[in-house]
């Protein structure tokens, strides 16, 4: 998953959110609005999802249930997703 955030602390806020959200891995986080850039993204905060090939599945997901479908479809429908 990459996180897409504006502003200064976004390696914090990023982190903070994978905290809360029990996610676990590789994060990016893209400071300098490079990668959201390519894709098109205008709005942030945003997440991007990548899958074990690096092609991305989805770009959004916000809202606790998107973010929870996403996670579920990347790691599998049994997937333990414990949020704080």
């Amino acid at each position: 998953m990459i996180n897409l955030w504006e502003g200064v602390g976004s390696q914090t806020e990023a982190t903070a959110f994978c905290t809360m959200w029990g996610i676990e891995g590789t994060v990016l986080v893209d400071d300098a609005a490079d990668y959201a850039r390519q894709l098109g993204i205008r709005g942030v905060p945003t997440n991007v999802f990548v899958d074990a090939n690096g092609i991305v599945t989805a770009v959004g997901a916000v809202a606790p249930r998107q973010l929870e479908a996403e996670i579920r479809h990347l790691l599998g429908p049994d997937a333990v997703i414990d949020p704080a």
